[in-house]
């Protein structure tokens, strides 16, 4: 029974952390393709603000 907590656990996880990438994604193509302020695509697309810059900071280093 345990490793079904488990395994119930860890795709609940996964679920979440998808969604927090999708919104991260979402709100980078906010700011790039229609140059909102990264505070209103963070606030948009319910991404947290700090990964959303974090993101942002790895892509125009490129």
């Amino acid at each position: 029974m345990e490793w079904e907590r488990q395994r119930t656990y860890d795709f609940e996880n996964g679920i979440e952390t998808g969604k927090k990438t999708k919104a991260i994604d979402d709100a980078l193509l906010l700011i790039q393709k229609y140059k909102v302020s990264p505070e209103e695509a963070a606030k948009d697309m319910n991404a947290p603000l700090e990964l959303v810059l974090e993101e942002l900071e790895k892509t125009s280093e490129k």
